[in-house]
């Protein structure tokens, strides 16, 4: 286990990685952080900053300069200010005589040299000499290299009694299978669930849960970034974030430090999905969203199921990614302190939707779903590109192909959406000489209910005329449903436990929109349950498009009335 974290330790990057993993350790390790990394501002040679004790010694100030990977000669005094001794100059000089908070004054001081790495032989001498020469009576010298920090992680934040042995082979065999990303990332399931099933009501065991699985999520996202094959990790943060809410939230809003510490280890776990997130997207989709058919043929199929599901698979993920960075410009206030981060963000939201649309200019299987269940990630690229009316008439371009596609293939027996699952049903289907075969496999649909509330709340009349037209000519017998949050789901949303929520059976398509819309966004109002969900509670609405994603739920209705609301 040591080796796998060692070799994670020496992968990771100094900033937002490395620097952001040592002050979650420290605090398990009983010291008091009192200063973290901090963009911006000069810190004077001093990423992290924390007082206590280590391992029964005195009480002492440890002040941590951070680097990623060896300590090379260049990163010892290449002539660079992010060079490791200049660093240590500025602490001596600078932040121990001025910066040193006035309680820790007389305190003992260790200066820790950390990196992920170890040192090289080159440069061994010269850091020594450096450490000789300015040790005192009050000033001392560390090495904090990969070996040491992976001794601390494996004592502190995974030993035994708190990382089980089953977790450890877990671990290690999903970083075994990277190359077989499905069954990598059931490995990693079954060590998230047995991490999470966390019964303590104190809120140490609850933290010390989560910064676990964020510690477990980065060693597989520093493996997989070291094999180039991003799929288990991309999948494992979705998993990792939905599980650590729901230990996490029972201590949400208390003031004790030990709940804030939790909801900031949360923070840091979306963080890092958000970051494995679009770096899967940057590398993987958006180099090829501009080139005819390049997506459908890099998923090398043996049939036409393979490239739909994929594509309305990733379509599904960049609009979830556009999702959260909408989500994050909405934190930011228009004014001119904020302008760089919100003209940032706002440019990545425009690059998130001219990709989501060349996608589907250029891979024209994502007018066909071939699963009904597709309408979930049909549901979060619609929503995504209607909130900026600029995108309505390209919306309104591919909901108008698909429903005619649909049409189509229902009239020829084709590959129209049906409510099959498994993959080898899938390829078989349709089967046109079994009695029956249409009404059993189309036999309930959230697909055309969500176009056509899409279709009433963007005013597409003529979209939602034609799935009348599918309903009387095909569909007849096929139950079009809505699905709402009930009491049970805030319990079992996040973990997907078993059932919860509640179906609007038999909505009625063939009444005018506004009746149609009416009977849809009531239940809205009488469901109250979806805002008692704590995502909502929080603000932290993306958890709920990236629950239903992750688990196949319907997405709630309610994002739309108030999208409806809002136009009005």
């Amino acid at each position: 286990m040591k080796l796998i974290i060692r070799e994670y330790l020496a992968s990771l990057r100094e900033r937002d990685e490395l620097d952001a993993l040592l002050p979650d350790l420290l605090s398990q390790m009983g010291l008091d952080v009192f200063s973290k990394p901090g963009v911006g501002g000069r810190q004077y040679g001093v990423d992290i900053a924390a007082y206590g004790s280590i391992d029964g010694g005195p009480e002492t100030v440890y002040l941590f300069s951070v680097k990623a990977g060896d300590l090379s000669r260049v990163d010892w005094n290449g002539g660079s200010v992010q060079a490791l001794r200049p660093s240590l100059d500025d602490i001596l000089d600078t932040y121990i005589p001025n910066h040193l908070p006035t309680q820790f004054k007389d305190k003992p001081i260790e200066i820790c040299l950390s990196f992920g790495g170890s040192i090289k032989e080159v440069v061994r001498q010269d850091v020594t000499s450096y450490e000789k020469r300015y040790t005192t009576d009050k000033i001392s010298f560390s090495e904090w290299n990969g070996e040491k920090i992976a001794m601390y992680i494996e004592q502190y934040l995974l030993r035994e009694e708190l990382l089980p042995k089953k977790c450890r082979q877990l671990l290690r065999k999903s970083l075994a299978l990277l190359d077989e990303p499905d069954s990598s990332y059931n490995q990693f399931k079954g060590l998230v669930t047995l991490l999470s099933t966390n019964n303590s009501e104190k809120s140490e065991d609850t933290l010390t849960a989560i910064r676990q699985l964020y510690i477990c999520l980065w060693i597989l996202y520093a493996w997989c970034r070291e094999e180039d094959n991003l799929e288990s990790a991309y999948l494992a943060s979705e998993l990792t974030l939905l599980h650590a809410w729901d230990i996490g939230k029972p201590f949400f809003g208390k003031k004790k430090k030990l709940d804030k510490a939790i909801l900031e280890t949360i923070s840091a776990i979306q963080v890092l999905h958000i970051q494995i997130s679009n770096h899967y997207i940057e590398l993987k989709i958006f180099p090829h969203t501009g080139k005819l058919y390049a997506l459908s043929s890099a998923v090398n199929p043996s049939s036409s199921v393979d490239v739909n599901i994929k594509l309305f698979d990733l379509i599904g993920r960049l609009a979830l990614s556009g999702l959260w960075t909408y989500w994050y410009l909405d934190k930011f206030p228009e004014n001119e302190e904020n302008s760089n981060i919100t003209d940032t963000l706002k440019q990545s939201i425009v690059k998130y939707q001219s990709s989501i649309k060349q996608l589907i200019i250029n891979n024209p299987m994502l007018f066909t779903p071939y699963r009904d269940d597709q309408a979930i990630d049909i549901y979060l690229v619609a929503f995504f590109l209607a909130v900026d009316k600029k995108n309505h008439q390209d919306l309104y371009a591919w909901l108008s192909n698909m429903i005619d596609r649909i049409h189509f293939l229902f009239q020829v027996d084709g590959s129209y959406p049906c409510n099959l699952q498994k993959y080898h049903e899938l390829i078989e289907h349709p089967k046109n000489d079994i009695k029956n075969y249409r009404e059993d496999v189309t036999v309930g649909s959230i697909l055309y209910p969500t176009i056509a509330v899409f279709s009433g709340v963007l005013g597409f009349d003529d979209i939602y005329s034609r799935i009348q037209g599918i309903k009387t000519d095909f569909l007849e017998h096929c139950n079009f449903q809505a699905w709402y949050p009930d009491s049970a789901s805030e319990e079992r949303f996040y973990k997907n436990t078993s059932m919860h929520g509640a179906t609007l059976s038999d909505v009625c398509i063939n009444q005018d929109q506004d009746s149609f819309l009416d009977e849809l966004f009531g239940e809205c109002d009488e469901s109250t349950s979806f805002n008692d969900l704590s995502a909502m509670k929080m603000q932290h609405w993306p958890i709920i498009f990236l629950a239903c994603r992750h688990y196949r739920l319907p997405i709630p209705l309610h994002f739309l009335y108030e999208l409806r609301k809002n136009d009005e």
